[in-house]
């Protein structure tokens, strides 16, 4: 798979679904309700998964020379930040992504 195929990927299927709730929450302001920024996340037959789950599908399909350490350590912190309502947590999952996505720049 192309790298920039697979980052489109991780992008709609884990970040977006993880960081758009707390964007969300942060420009509304306010704390967020319990269980507001843990969203339902599905796999690829439309069965609700785990974050972790879906990123270790997602990573299966890596592309070499991917930073997949660092990132899937990313996205732990970003599952149990949106468990915690820390929506600054949740949102470092973007830059995060946008490091994942350097480290394959160039890669095909």
């Amino acid at each position: 798979m192309q790298p920039s195929t697979w980052l489109a990927r991780v992008r709609h299927d884990l970040v977006k679904r993880l960081v758009w709730p707390a964007r969300d929450r942060r420009d509304m302001g306010g704390a967020p309700a319990p269980g507001e920024l843990a969203p339902d996340l599905i796999d690829e037959e439309g069965r609700q998964i785990t974050a972790a789950a879906l990123w270790a599908a997602l990573a299966a399909d890596a592309p070499v020379g991917a930073d997949l350490a660092t990132f899937e350590a990313a996205v732990a912190s970003a599952a149990a930040a949106a468990d915690a309502g820390d929506v600054q947590g949740v949102i470092a999952l973007e830059d995060a992504f946008s490091a994942l996505a350097r480290s394959l720049e160039g890669k095909s």
